[in-house]
């Protein structure tokens, strides 16, 4: 916890952008359906743009990751932006379908979090099935995209808080107007310093957290041609668990599962589109005709596909 007042110059600023907000939302109680995009708003022309550097760009829309799935709409997503992310020339331009390597977080804005806390559940579960595959990685970056919430109201004790982090919904929680936050360190591979923070600390605390988590992003990448090939990856995937060596004959139906492939239908693709490029020969099959892969197809690799796996940009991970 932060008890010691620290910079008192820093905590004034943020005790006046902490008021800013109280009192938009108070203000904004009568108001339409309008309030919910208007806190959002405020949230990130207030707070987080104020603050955080030019590199974070903040938005809202949807996220993909390379086995397509999709988030949904978020609130805010924000995104170290070492990767494109794709807006319709004609649309809002805030408006977007990122790339799930090139988000640091995403933030649900709730007006009040013990009432709305259902519409998080539903939130998280989509933005749980996220996977981000990063190549080139020191180990830093979470595998999944971290979800904070934020309430300008919500539960008054920390303790509260901890249980709702240890369900594992959300990675992060601040109450505006009580001025809580925690968060759930542990989605950092690496050790970090711990700490819970108390009133106008508490959007210090945020900023710490999404510091880190854009951090984690800086010396990983991803070779753009997997989303529009996701097959490819699976051949890079197989090359290098491999090591180079075509003779060994390998379960293909393992790497799918791995990638979170289960799908039959799916898998025959995946399958057919490796085989007619020369890159894999299939040894036996037992592919089931069910919707859902249940059996095995061994294969080996060909010379032709360690070669061209050479000129993909990155090594792949394997965990």
């Amino acid at each position: 916890m932060f008890i010691y007042e620290g910079n008192k110059y820093i905590f004034q600023r943020l005790k006046g952008i902490q008021d800013n907000l109280n009192s938009i939302h108070t203000a904004s109680k009568s108001t339409s359906s309008n309030t919910k995009g208007k806190e959002r708003e405020e949230f990130i022309n207030l707070f987080l743009s104020q603050i955080l550097p030019s590199p974070f760009r903040f938005g809202s829309g949807e996220i993909t990751d390379l086995s397509s799935h999709l988030s949904g709409q978020l609130d805010i997503v924000i995104e170290y932006p070492l990767l494109p992310s794709i807006t319709l020339p004609a649309s809002n331009a805030g408006n977007r379908l990122y790339l799930a390597e090139g988000v640091a977080a995403c933030i649900e804005v709730k007006s009040n979090l013990i009432t709305q806390w259902n519409e998080v559940k539903e939130t998280s579960q989509k933005v749980k099935q996220l996977r981000r595959r990063l190549s080139a990685s020191t180990g830093m970056a979470p595998k999944q995209i971290p979800l904070f919430a934020v309430g300008y109201k919500g539960w008054k004790n920390e303790q509260s808080l901890n249980k709702r982090i240890q369900e594992g919904i959300v990675d992060g929680i601040l109450i505006i107007e009580e001025g809580l936050f925690v968060w759930n360190h542990g989605i950092l591979p690496v050790s970090q310093l711990s700490g819970t923070a108390t009133g106008p600390w508490t959007l210090w605390g945020l900023i710490v957290a999404l510091n880190r988590l854009a951090t984690s992003l800086k010396y990983t990448s991803i070779d753009l041609i997997f989303y529009a090939r996701p097959d490819w990856m699976i051949i890079k995937r197989l090359c290098n668990k491999l090591e180079e060596d075509d003779s060994v004959e390998v379960n293909f139906l393992e790497i799918l599962h791995e990638e979170g492939i289960n799908d039959h239908e799916e898998a025959n693709k995946i399958l057919k589109s490796l085989e007619e490029e020369g890159f894999i020969k299939i040894i036996s099959t037992g592919m089931s005709q069910d919707t859902k892969i249940n059996a095995d197809v061994n294969i080996k690799i060909t010379s032709e596909a360690i070669e061209f796996t050479k000129y993909m940009n990155t090594p792949f991970e394997l965990t």
